[in-house]
């Protein structure tokens, strides 16, 4: 993004970066969350037709502030999918519906939309595309290496991305990022 801003900059124009949380539901619906950085006068010329094809935006700041948080939005996403799917795998060793706990979690302080989104389908043994593995993973390898420069230990967004690893490996890149529980269920 640093090039691209640099390059728009030198034609005297202005940049704004608009990384979205959202996948394809979302962004049909009008309900995607921009996640923008640049030069903010841009921001908020753009705040009209943004408002309308999103439920919220936010101004990060200089350039790379919308990909940085989109990254790690996303890095807590996967990590959260990849902990969700050891739980189906849990609840099934021990002769509990996968139902059930998408029910319980549904009730609770855990309640996530991604869940109540993706559970009923990967209980199915489904994995619609949404947001595809292989990008999913991307993301985690991405913020590990952001960490690493930074000396940011991430135990746990290292793990998860070790399982989008043995998804993809699998050949389940192409599939929603929740086809990790496919990983999950052939752990040896």
């Amino acid at each position: 993004s640093a090039a691209v801003a640099a390059a728009v900059h030198a034609t005297g124009a202005l940049y704004l970066e608009a990384p979205v949380s959202g996948s394809k539901g979302p962004a049909e619906q009008g309900q995607l969350i921009f996640l923008t950085a640049g030069d903010e006068a841009l921001f908020d010329a753009a705040a009209g037709p943004l408002d309308v094809m999103g439920k919220a935006k936010f101004y990060l700041g200089e350039v790379g502030g919308g990909a940085n948080m989109k990254l790690v939005v996303n890095a807590i996403m996967g990590t959260m999918m990849a902990a969700f799917a050891e739980g189906m795998c849990l609840a099934d060793q021990m002769g509990l519906s996968k139902h059930d706990l998408i029910d319980v979690i549904a009730l609770g302080a855990i309640n996530s939309p991604m869940f109540a989104l993706k559970g009923p389908a990967m209980a199915k043994g489904n994995y619609p595309t949404a947001f595809p593995l292989k990008h999913q993973q991307k993301d985690l390898r991405l913020a590990i290496a952001e960490a690493d420069a930074a000396a940011q230990p991430l135990a746990v967004i290292a793990a998860a991305n070790d399982l989008y690893v043995r998804a993809r490996k699998l050949g389940h890149g192409d599939a929603d990022f929740s086809a990790v529980l496919k990983a999950v269920q052939q752990q040896p």
